[in-house]
């Protein structure tokens, strides 16, 4: 995870400690096979004046095995952290948003609305499992959190 650390020591850099990175999805579970490396990010002031050009340093970029790095800021993961796999499955319909960069316009499909809020940050709305989760099995057990 060369390249994702030295991403987000670039953004201690310069947000000093204004936001928390977490490791998350297959990767963070141990997966074998993963497709991409997931990051998660927490703004402890709740203020999307930088979140475009936060999410802009993770965009496009790869890691040393070229894997793509997906980055989204999750203003939920202090609450999703503390559920149990039984709270999670309880609440897997609750409606999260997710915040994205992207500098294409980005469409609606299935179970995922996407709202531009500013030049290329976009809000994304998805269930808090979605679909293809659930038939992993992943909405019954709790979320891999790992700080960076």
């Amino acid at each position: 995870m060369e390249v994702v650390n030295n991403i987000v020591r670039n953004c201690r850099d310069k947000y000093k400690d204004r936001f928390k990175y977490y490791l998350t999805g297959s990767y963070a579970r141990n997966e074998s096979g993963f497709k991409d490396y997931d990051i998660a990010i927490y703004d402890n002031e709740n203020d999307n004046k930088d979140w475009e050009s936060l999410l802009e340093l993770f965009h496009n970029k790869s890691e040393k095995d070229g894997r793509p790095i997906d980055t989204q800021i999750s203003q939920y993961i202090p609450e999703v952290m503390q559920m149990t796999g039984n709270e999670l499955y309880e609440n897997r319909d609750m409606i999260v948003k997710r915040y994205l960069y992207s500098s294409k316009k980005l469409e609606d499909w299935n179970y995922i609305k996407y709202n531009n809020i500013y030049g290329n940050l976009w809000e994304k709305q998805i269930m808090l499992v979605k679909p293809k989760h659930r038939s992993m099995g992943l909405d019954k057990i709790k979320r891999m959190y790992i700080e960076i």
